[in-house]
């Protein structure tokens, strides 16, 4: 082998280490099984505890009435211990520096985030019209490719 010592003695301890830390056959090599997930026991707890998990138009609507909120009612929402640790959170944001930020990201979360509409092409699928390019080495040339070009006033019906 390769990575044992030259030493024999010190090769002899070494391959009764490598013996030592082999599985044995017909034990397990994890005794207490797969760990539990911790997300799952939580979720059963908190399921039993009776609590429920908001929807997302009860959550749109807390982030509202957060931000209608004073800055003297959003103190008191912040020290008030007994409240659920989001509403707290939302009212520490608020009052801090970042706080245009903060309602920024409420409202885009019980509203979603800003729409664009197109108000150029009424909804339709614009189609882009060719461009062709084409050099030209005296006026003759370029005289008899202008009067190719339609007059796009004639083609608006104008």
């Amino acid at each position: 082998m390769s990575g044992l010592s030259k030493d024999p003695k010190k090769a002899k301890k070494q391959l009764a280490q490598l013996e030592k830390g082999k599985f044995q056959k017909g034990k397990s090599g994890n005794p207490k099984g797969r760990p539990r997930s911790t997300i799952r026991t939580m979720i059963k707890e908190f399921e039993e505890a009776g609590l429920v998990v908001p929807s997302n138009e009860e959550m749109g609507k807390m982030y509202l009435y957060i931000a209608t909120l004073n800055e003297e009612e959003l103190k008191k929402l912040l020290n008030d211990k007994e409240l659920p640790m989001m509403t707290r959170i939302i009212a520490r944001g608020i009052l801090s520096k970042k706080g245009l930020d903060v309602v920024d990201k409420i409202v885009n979360r019980a509203y979603g985030s800003q729409q664009h509409i197109d108000i150029t092409t009424n909804g339709k699928d614009m189609k882009p019209e060719p461009l062709t390019i084409r050099f030209v080495a005296d006026k003759e040339a370029l005289a008899k490719i202008q009067s190719e070009i339609p007059n796009t006033e004639e083609k608006e019906g104008k």
